[in-house]
Order: C-alpha cells, then structure tokens, then sequence
C-alpha cells in the first residue's frame, strides 16, 4: 500500500547512526546525527545539519571543527541514553561516562567503530538546520568495534523499538495484514491532503524568529552549581560529638545515634537538671553545664551547634578556637557578615565548619536531580514549592532582630536549597507579602518569593505560619517532557510523563466523550518511584556526612560556603520585600581555595 509522506521524517534519509562531538575553550557539546552523507571522494568531503537549536551548532559555526563518530550497533541502549538527555544540557560527556580522547584539536569517542575528523569549509543557511561541509582530515578506525556492525538511525531515532515490537511489525507486514488494516481505516477515515513542508514545520520546524526566541535564553543552561551528594560513607572511626542545646539539640543526639551507634556522644547544656535527664535519655558518655566546659575537654572532637541563630558566631568561633569541628544549625547566621566571620575561623583553625541543612541530603532531592540530568522531564520550566503550617513561635525565633527574618528566614532557608538543586541559581527576585496573622512576632509570618533565571525557568516559593496546606506534595516541578512531585515525610516520588502512558492511551480512544472523561484518571499517568529503605529526610544523611567528614579527614560534600549563599539568597528576598520592586540577586561568589578542602587533623 502506497501512502504519501507527511513529513521529513517519512522520508526515512536517517542511514547509520552517528555522534557528533566538538570544542570550544573546555566546553565539549555532542549531538547525535542520523543522516549525514558523502559529498566528494576527492578531496573526501561530508555534510551534517546540526539544528539551530542545538548549542553545538554555533560551537561548529566558531571552532571549524568536529569529529563524526559511527556508533555500534551494540551501543543502541547507550545512545537512547544519550538522546534523552536536555538539549541545553552543559555537561552530556560526563553525565554518559564517555572517556573522550583529542586528535586534530576535536574530541571524539574511542569506543565508536570509526571517528571522522572533519575542518568545514562551507556552511550553508537553510532554515532551522544547518547544512556544513566538511573536508575529511582523517578516518580512524577503532579495532576493538571493528567486528561490531553499524547502528542505523531507525533503530533509535524517534525513541526507538524494542526488538519484540520490531519483529511484530515486519511479521504484519510481510502478510499484508497491515495493508489491509491501514485500507479499511483510511476509507473510513481518509487522510488529508499531503502537505509535507507544513507538517514538517507543526511537529518540528521553527521559523527564524521563533530559533531566536528559544535561543534568547541560552544555548546552555548554565545555573546549576550544586550537585546532588552520592551516598554517605561510613566514618572510619567513632567520633566524640557534643551535642549543644537541650531541645532541638534533643533530636540532633538521636541522628548520632543514628547515624554511628559507636560514636561516642556528649551533650551540653545551660541547665543542669535538664541536661542531665537529657544525657541519661540519650545514654550520653558524659555532660556539660556551659559551653566552655565542652570545650575544655580534650575527648570532644566536634561539636552541634543546636542555639539560636543569633548566638551561632560567637559560639562557632570559640569552638574553632578551641579546636573542635563544627556543625551548625542553619541559617548559618543572621548576617553575611557574621557567616564570613565563622567561615574565615574555619579555614584559620583548619576545623569542619557544616551547616544542618538537610533538604542537601534529601533523597527525593537526590533522585529528582539525577532524573533531570537524565532528561526525564527535558527542559525544566517552573518550580513550586510550599512549606510551613500554623505556627506561633515565641522568643527568639519572634524577635527578627535574632533571627534576621521571620518564617523565610526560618524555613525558606531550606527550599532555596531545594531550588538551587532542582533548577539552579536564581537571577531576580519578586516579594509579595501576605496578611499579617501573628502581630506578636516582628518577623513576617507569611510570604511567597517567585525567582527568575536568564536560562528561562521560574521558581515559586510560599512559606506561611498562618495556615495549613492539607496533604500536598510540597516541591513540584514541572518541565518541558515530564513533571515530579516530591511528598514530605515519604519514600516516594511521584513522575508524570507528558507522553500519554498506555492506559491513558486507551482510554482515549472511548467514545462517547462523556465515558470517556468519567474512565480517565490522573492517576493513570503517574509513575511512582521508590526511595528503597532511605530515610524520607535528609537529616540523617546530614550528620553521616559531617561524622564521616571528621572520622575520614575529607572535605564535606556541602561546606559552609553552600549555607552562605543560601543566607545571600534570603537576605536579598528580604531587600525585595523593602523595596517592593523584583530585585536582582548577586552573582554567586567563587569558593576561595581552602574552602573546598581540609587542613590536617
């Protein structure tokens, strides 16, 4: 049965699939190729079509160079690995693992079965791809491919197939039972009339101004910093901890035990008769009434700093002094200026200063950020987060002058964490403050910040002590192929893909419409991945790490300078809420040298 092409992609030009790598400066970008072509035997001359969209294209437009790498077939999994990722993505050569080598003064792949290195000499505007000619400067051949046959593109491109399905459909095809399926359906459903280019253009083409407008945020998404931490290890050796502070302190004495039960625990406190019962509750080794006797005591290694905010620099300045390692509630301090002055006692005692912020160690966190490095949802667009319930705190947490805010400062702390993760560093800042409920504090008791990127994404984020939120998930995040919704307290993640699962595939196919929409369900969509036995938290993974750091003599995999600009990230939401105007939030600083290492212990 002969049946028109609707578009390009009909036209079945993919042949063997190739992968395509160059560099400018240290940036190595990759972009997989389904139908490049000989031009000329001599010299020997190739043409590629990079989109326009890809940042590769003005990577070949500047550097003039490029390898083509012919893939194995026995590379198929490995390159629909690599095709799911973001096209933005700045870091696709690491996050596959591709051990790149350099000749000609381009990359390429040594586990490819043949690499072509090509100088272009014409490149020809042709819409939103872009057709360059290369001159071959050598063809290698790699031996240990050499018995491996080609990977051809129908084998990959449009997601591919899996070999059940692939011999399904040549069986219906070669007994004409396909044909005669397609006739009946397209007599009772004729196709419209052909209209290749204009196909072409709905599901993937681009006019000039619309590439320029998607390319107006970046060819690369450059405003992730953070990376998710593996796995805490285990200390080497039991370490002397002394937790400071008798009631959130309470909680920081059961993650040691937690964490290392052979770890030799300590607690301190101001009141005696309740650091003591605190002590024989959490089978401490001994206590101490002031922070100075902790101190003076040469079996504590490290101390947790569980005090208000605004005594962490005196006392995380007198237990550096003192030698001690340092884990530190968050926010690190109320102050920049106080957050250097605990940083710069670190690096000059050559002690551990962490900070308590757990949402680094949640593993929802962790599983999402690997799933967007994966290209699960594409291009990630908006981020919603949400945290809080009705609360009246008193003393110090009321006062803003202790605190240095009010619920943002308090708990917003975290999610900028979240977001710096998810998304990445933010650009800008819009404040709008909600109705005062609780007039007996002096910081604000509700707020929602809403931050902007140059790469084009948004963040929303609302932190109230004046109402209930039910049962949420309390981070969504919503891209281009896909969205995730990470649920507090559970161990559990919940995906949505934008492709239309199979039951939702067949319940779209119900007729009357009226059935249909009473059978459909979102739930259909959802994909629940499991944490496995990881805590629902990041607490405990918090203090593993700052156990292991001391135990192991390593660097932390979150430092203080981490909780620094989280505080920087707060302080100047709170400028935009004194302004009233989106306000721009400061460049992040680079780490000094020392920050990202040990001194001796």
């Amino acid at each position: 049965m002969i049946i028109p092409c609707r578009n390009i992609w009909d036209t079945r030009i993919q042949c063997v699939c190739g992968i395509v790598l160059a560099r400018e400066g240290s940036q190595t970008d990759a972009w997989a190729c389904g139908n490049y072509g000989q031009v000329s035997l001599d010299p020997p001359r190739i043409i590629v079509n990079p989109n326009r969209l890809y940042p590769i294209e003005m990577m070949l437009r500047r550097t003039r160079r490029f390898s083509l790498n012919v893939m194995p077939a026995s590379a198929r999994e490995e390159v629909l690995r690599f095709m799911r990722l973001r096209r933005r993505e700045p870091r696709k050569i690491e996050l596959m693992g591709w051990g790149t080598k350099g000749a000609h003064g381009v990359p390429f792949l040594p586990n490819a079965l043949r690499s072509v290195f090509c100088e272009i000499e014409e490149i020809l505007e042709t819409g939103d791809h872009t057709v360059m000619i290369g001159r071959v400067l050598e063809s290698r051949s790699h031996a240990a491919q050499s018995a491996s046959p080609p990977l051809m593109s129908r084998e990959v491109f449009g997601g591919g197939t899996t070999p059940l399905r692939r011999h399904f459909r040549k069986a219906l095809v070669a007994s004409g039972f396909l044909d005669v399926v397609r006739s009946v359906w397209y007599k009772r459903r004729p196709l419209p009339a052909p209209d290749l280019p204009g196909t072409t253009y709905q599901i993937g083409g681009q006019t000039d101004d619309e590439v320029r407008q998607i390319m107006s945020y970046g060819g690369f998404d450059h405003s992730r910093r953070l990376q998710a931490p593996p796995k805490p290890i285990k200390p080497k050796r039991p370490v002397a901890v002394c937790v400071v502070g008798t009631r959130w302190g309470a909680f920081h004495c059961q993650l040691v035990r937690e964490a290392d039960p052979s770890a030799r625990l300590f607690v301190c406190g101001r009141e005696p008769e309740r650091t003591r019962r605190l002590a024989t509750n959490v089978r401490a080794e001994d206590c101490f009434i002031g922070l100075d006797a902790a101190l003076q005591d040469k079996r504590v290694e490290a101390v947790v700093l569980a005090l208000p905010a605004h005594d962490h620099r005196t006392a995380a300045e007198m237990a550096l002094a003192a030698g001690k390692h340092v884990l530190v509630e968050k926010p690190i301090a109320p102050t920049l200026e106080d957050a250097d002055a605990m940083i710069d006692a670190a690096h000059r005692f050559g002690r551990v200063l962490m900070v308590a912020e757990d949402m680094h160690f949640r593993p929802a966190v962790s599983l999402v950020q690997h799933r967007i490095d994966a290209g699960d949802i594409g291009e990630p667009l908006h981020l919603l987060m949400h945290t809080g319930a009705i609360n009246r705190p008193q003393g110090w947490v009321a006062d803003r002058s202790k605190l240095g805010g009010g619920v943002f400062m308090d708990i917003g702390v975290h999610y900028v964490r979240a977001l710096r993760l998810l998304l990445g560093e933010p650009d800008d800042v819009s404040v709008f403050p909600g109705m005062q409920i609780n007039t007996k504090m002096t910081g604000e008791d509700s707020l929602q910040a809403v931050f902007g990127s140059r790469y084009g994404w948004q963040a929303h984020l609302l932190t109230t002590w004046s109402s209930n939120f039910g049962i949420l998930p309390d981070i969504i995040l919503m891209g281009e192929s896909g969205t995730f919704h990470l649920w507090p307290g559970r161990r559990h993640v919940d995906y949505y893909p934008a492709a239309p699962r199979w039951p939702t595939q067949v319940i779209s196919y119900v007729r009357p419409y009226s059935l249909q929409a009473r059978l459909m369900r979102p739930s259909f969509q959802r994909v629940r991945l499991s944490l496995g036995k990881d805590a629902a938290t990041g607490y405990l993974g918090e203090m593993r790490e700052f156990l292991a750091t001391i135990a192991n003599e390593s660097a932390p995999v979150s430092d203080a300078e981490d909780a620094r600009r989280d505080l920087e990230i707060v302080l100047t939401v709170y400028r935009a809420l004194a302004s009233g105007v989106k306000t721009a939030v400061p460049e992040i600083r680079d780490s000094p040298s020392w920050a990202t290492s040990v001194c001796e212990v």
